[in-house]
């Protein structure tokens, strides 16, 4: 975790940004997700 930390500090927020969004796109694509998994919460 500290070495995570560091490369906040150090590099830009911008590469887990992108890491995210595209692990998003690809376990919707594959089924794993769903898209409107949390709107039925609540």
């Amino acid at each position: 975790m500290n070495r995570f930390m560091k490369f906040l500090t150090t590099k830009s927020f911008m590469p887990f940004v992108y890491y995210r969004i595209l692990l998003g796109i690809v376990l919707v694509s594959m089924g794993v997700l769903s898209p409107h998994a949390g709107e039925s919460a609540g």
